[in-house]
């Protein structure tokens, strides 16, 4: 009985992800991240001093600790493997099977929304898992470690802020044509651009990826109800046209 045939989507969607997994960068990136959440809450839980009405946000505050840090993070995981492509000289081949650049450019877009999922899950997992049970010994009331409202709406800013993180990292894979130059890119952007230069000018700080992130996970101190929904759908929808555009005009050299 022969085996059931494996659409080339699932096919190479199965393949980078087991290649991002092999990566000991993915290890360490999600060991980094884990240690920061830990001394974060940590340092909140002892700061507080055993301050039940205060240590109640410890969920929200772990959500808010992996939302902008975690989805960077993943835009440079991201660059890394949409730019392998181009680093190991696959892209002539995959064309060779199916020359429409369009195509190409979405599967690199699906690998990557399919990556995103993960990396949101196993983030947010962590996060939740630890502000849950550090506040059942900090707070008298388990009930208090969990809020729907606003621990759900985080959950879902973390998952959006991943997922434009990620297609950030893509589309300067794309520009960059390759892993290195697109981790640089998005560098560039995350840590010079959204860190360094804009908080120097605030109207520009509003309006960040960064800022809107934490806005969203936090759900508190938004001038503009839907501004930074609005950043971030904008930012999504500029990655995702910047990728078709920049591939559209290049050249296959090799």
């Amino acid at each position: 009985m022969s085996r059931a045939r494996i659409h080339p989507v699932t096919g190479t969607v199965r393949l980078r992800a087991r290649e991002l997994m092999r990566r000991p960068v993915v290890a360490v990136a999600l060991l980094a991240q884990s240690a920061v959440l830990i001394a974060v809450d940590l340092v909140d839980v002892v700061g507080r001093d055993g301050d039940a009405e205060q240590g109640r946000d410890l969920v929200l505050l772990g959500l808010r600790v992996v939302a902008a840090p975690g989805g960077l993070v993943f835009g440079v995981l991201a660059a890394a493997v949409v730019g392998s492509e181009f680093t190991w000289s696959t892209e002539r081949a995959l064309l060779a099977r199916d020359p429409r650049r369009g195509r190409f450019v979405a599967l690199q877009l699906v690998v990557t929304a399919t990556l995103a999922l993960a990396w949101w899950v196993v983030q947010s997992l962590f996060a939740v898992g630890l502000g849950f049970a550090l506040q059942l010994q900090a707070g008298p009331d388990p009930a208090a470690a969990w809020r729907w409202a606003a621990n759900g709406r985080a959950l879902a800013a973390v998952g959006a802020v991943t997922l434009v993180y990620g297609l950030v990292g893509a589309a300067c894979a794309i520009a960059a044509r390759g892993a290195l130059a697109g981790v640089v890119a998005v560098l560039a952007y995350g840590l010079l651009g959204e860190l360094g230069l804009a908080p120097l000018w605030h109207p520009v700080d509003d309006w960040t990826l960064w800022t809107s992130a934490t806005r969203l996970v936090v759900g508190q101190g938004d001038p503009v109800p839907g501004q930074s929904l609005v950043v971030v759908a904008a930012v999504g929808l500029l990655a995702l046209s910047a990728s078709f555009t920049f591939y559209a005009g290049r050249e296959i050299t090799r």
